[in-house]
């Protein structure tokens, strides 16, 4: 399938995908800011997990449920949901994201894509899945640079990223460069915080900057700060940024870290040029490219959620995987964009929330008893991040307002101690007590 064909249907709906239900808080939230007749929401254009300088998790879903038809009018619906689904990221609403790009695909026939792929066959036939952490490992080791896409609102992603940290720091990688990373003077590139990047708040990019500060590697912002660019500027600054590391240290290794389209290695039919073509030429270095975004579930768009709802069941892996056929990782859409596929498996759930959220068991199941009539939310920070009087800028391990069927809030943490934080529908903190993770 050409590649102008598959943005083309990037947005046609389907019935294909089964209905979802939405996280029964979300709506219990939804009707109750509806209700609010003097809530303070601004005026601007588009969703934001920032209020009053500070961090504010809810408030871009007020924005969302008072404002929807205006943001709607004033930036398009494609990119009301793309702000809406990245919200739901923040929040650990996984099950929302999936909705919402089931929404994205309602009430248009989609025949002819299903017909395409059947015409097409299992991709898979006659592959072999390698695991795909070792085999990512095994193909970057001796390269100098390694960039590695993500879906900003699948944080999925950033776990398989963090779990390549230790070993490719062992094969001499020692520069991590995050395109979220804030790029400007106030940057807090050694501790994390706020001022650490904007999706770095998410709870597990969050941990993906914590795990590669202790690991040892040099936290790198490679954003283009000029925002009058075009397009193509935009990219080949962004390349630029990532060259002078390597041309200020010779001995450099560097893993890249960034949003998909900026990591494909060719140009676009409509003449953009993604960041990795311009760091080819620039450089001169040809980066191994790890795409995670297609085969994941929701993939890119509808051929490619369709695809992944029509055999991913028939594979029975339960972790990361890169199909292999004649020696080459499996390129479903056939773009040879990238080097390296990352098939990640439909996301299974306990007690509410995605397994992903353990980070391969580095994170403990915890269950957090609803103490307060009016508790809605959940937080879990670091007792050496919290200061109560700066709490707007801290990140939290991890947070959440799913409860499971027993009523309970079940957050996923590794051994320490944190403060936990209750607040309810108007973010307005309940209580916290000091929490102990064995």
């Amino acid at each position: 399938m050409r590649k102008g064909l598959f943005y083309l249907l990037f947005f046609i709906a389907t019935p294909f995908l089964v209905a979802a239900q939405w996280n029964e808080n979300y709506n219990d939230l939804k009707q109750y800011i509806q209700s609010q007749p003097n809530l303070n929401i601004d005026s601007s254009d588009f969703l934001s997990i920032y209020h009053n300088k500070e961090l504010h998790y809810l408030y871009p879903l007020y924005k969302a449920f008072k404002q929807e038809q205006q943001l709607i009018k004033a930036q398009g619906r494609v990119n009301y949901y793309t702000d809406l689904k990245q919200s739901l990221a923040f929040l650990g609403d996984y099950t929302g994201i999936l909705e919402i790009e089931r929404m994205e695909r309602v009430n248009a026939s989609t025949d002819s894509i299903k017909k395409d792929i059947a015409k097409q066959g299992n991709p898979f036939d006659g592959a072999a899945f390698k695991d795909a952490r070792r085999y990512v490992i095994e193909q970057c080791k001796n390269s100098r640079v390694v960039m590695i896409d993500e879906a900003h609102e699948k944080p999925q992603h950033r776990v398989f990223t963090q779990s390549l940290l230790v070993e490719l720091y062992q094969n001499g990688f020692r520069y991590l460069a995050l395109e979220t990373l804030n790029p400007f003077p106030n940057a807090s590139l050694k501790h994390m915080n706020l001022l650490t990047g904007h999706y770095t708040c998410e709870p597990l990019a969050g941990e993906l900057v914590r795990w590669a500060i202790t690991v040892g590697f040099k936290l790198i912002a490679y954003e283009d700060t000029v925002r009058s660019h075009t397009v193509n500027q935009r990219e080949y600054q962004q390349a630029n940024n990532i060259n002078k590391i390597l041309l200020a240290d010779k001995e450099a290794k560097i893993i890249v870290h960034g949003g998909a389209a900026h990591l494909e290695e060719g140009a676009s039919e409509d003449g953009r040029i993604p960041m990795a073509a311009y760091f080819k030429i620039i450089s001169g270095i040809d980066p191994i490219t790890v795409d995670q975004t297609n085969m994941t579930e929701g993939s890119n768009g509808n051929y490619g959620a369709i695809w992944f709802d029509k055999y991913a069941p028939t594979l029975n892996y339960a972790s990361p995987m890169t199909p292999i056929k004649n020696g080459k990782p499996v390129d479903i859409f056939d773009y040879h964009l990238y080097d390296i596929y990352v098939y990640h498996p439909p996301t299974k759930y306990k007690n509410g929330r995605p397994s992903f959220y353990s980070m391969n068991e580095l994170k403990k199941e915890t269950a957090v008893q609803p103490i307060y009539k009016t508790l809605f939310f959940v937080q879990a920070f670091y007792e050496n991040e919290y200061q109560e009087k700066h709490l707007g800028l801290a990140v939290p391990a991890d947070q959440t307002y799913t409860t499971a069927i027993d009523g309970y809030y079940y957050l996923y943490l590794q051994k320490g101690r944190y403060e936990l934080v209750y607040r309810d529908k108007h973010y307005k903190i309940l209580g916290n007590k000091i929490l102990v993770v064995e």
